[in-house]
């Protein structure tokens, strides 16, 4: 999808749309470098997907240094994801606690603090927000809140605040729309772009796809 493919096409084998999308993956990748972390890449393998297609996620991911993991538990169960599980251990034995940081400081202001975010994580070049919500901001800030770290709520499709725009986007302008203080968790929830926060329930519940087949045996649990 990240290299343009529409979702009813996704079945189809298409090696130019994967690797124009692979800049998503590697962004993914590079985020989770800046905190000092081991990385390893799960490919959730759909029976629709093909040889050629997984080799050149796991070359891609090799030249990166990362490897990357043919998962299979959705038809194998748990023995689909056994590579997965023992890398991931590997890489926490391996792992050294002095390396990881984070991306901003607790004395970091509020409005740095997201806007780090919005550059290092998202591509961003800038951050903006009407008045109300730069006053809301300094208030929080003088109330003494300044030091919460902050959770984004935005479209998961997209790194930027349009769910179209696809890829690895730089240059993009993250808009905030409202912010939300959950003081009891002590985090500030900053919501950009047109994103429905929780609970957002689909118009059909899954219950409907839940059944017993002819067997006795229950289909449609995920």
């Amino acid at each position: 999808m990240h290299g343009g493919v529409k979702k009813d096409d996704l079945k189809k084998e298409n090696i130019q749309a994967l690797k124009k999308g692979l800049p998503n993956l590697e962004r993914h990748i590079n985020n989770i470098k800046k905190f000092g972390l081991e990385v390893t890449v799960a490919i959730n393998h759909f029976i629709t997907d093909t040889d050629k297609e997984v080799k050149i996620i796991e070359e891609h991911c090799s030249k990166l240094g990362v490897k990357a993991n043919l998962c299979m538990h959705w038809a194998k169960g748990g023995n689909g994801i056994k590579e997965l599980a023992n890398h991931v251990v590997e890489l926490c034995k391996k792992a050294k606690k002095e390396n990881f940081k984070f991306l901003y400081s607790n004395n970091d202001d509020l409005w740095k603090k997201i806007e780090i975010i919005a550059k290092e994580m998202y591509g961003a070049s800038e951050l903006v927000a009407d008045t109300k919500i730069r006053d809301q901001l300094r208030k929080l800030q003088e109330g003494g809140f300044g030091k919460l770290p902050i959770c984004v709520a935005k479209t998961q499709y997209s790194f930027s605040t349009d769910p179209n725009l696809k890829g690895a986007p730089t240059g993009h302008v993250l808009p905030i729309r409202e912010i939300r203080l959950s003081s009891g968790a002590e985090f500030i929830v900053v919501i950009c772009g047109a994103i429905m926060t929780m609970p957002g329930l689909p118009r059909v519940p899954a219950a409907n796809s839940i059944k017993l087949n002819d067997k006795g045996d229950i289909e449609g649990l995920f």
